[in-house]
């Protein structure tokens, strides 16, 4: 299950990709599988990342910043061990409920 990473964010800003590479210091290490992505739809709302598996919606997260990266981890954690992967089935860390944008089912 990767962790998905906008690599264009800020899209609107000079230092657009600043984001991800930021992030990808404070995942260091992470046990998480981390892809960079050239968009997930969260524009303009900066800071975008989602989890995302197999059979499982893609659920987004906007307004991230380096401080949620812990966070991040524990709801990508939580997302795998879910059967289903929907956020009424598994608990979304506190920090980042209100920062659930996008919740998009497979085709």
């Amino acid at each position: 299950m990767p962790l998905l990473i906008c690599r264009t964010c800020p899209r609107y800003d000079v230092d657009s990709g600043s984001f991800g590479a930021a992030l990808d210091g404070a995942l260091a290490g992470a046990e998480v599988r981390v892809r960079h992505v050239p968009c997930l739809g969260g524009c303009p709302n900066a800071g975008n990342v989602a989890v995302d598996g197999p059979g499982k919606p893609r659920v987004r997260f906007s307004r991230i910043g380096v401080d949620d990266a812990e966070d991040l981890l524990d709801a990508a954690r939580r997302y795998d061990a879910s059967p289903s992967g929907a956020p009424g089935d598994w608990e979304v860390p506190a920090g980042l409920a209100a920062r659930v944008t996008a919740v998009s089912p497979k085709r």
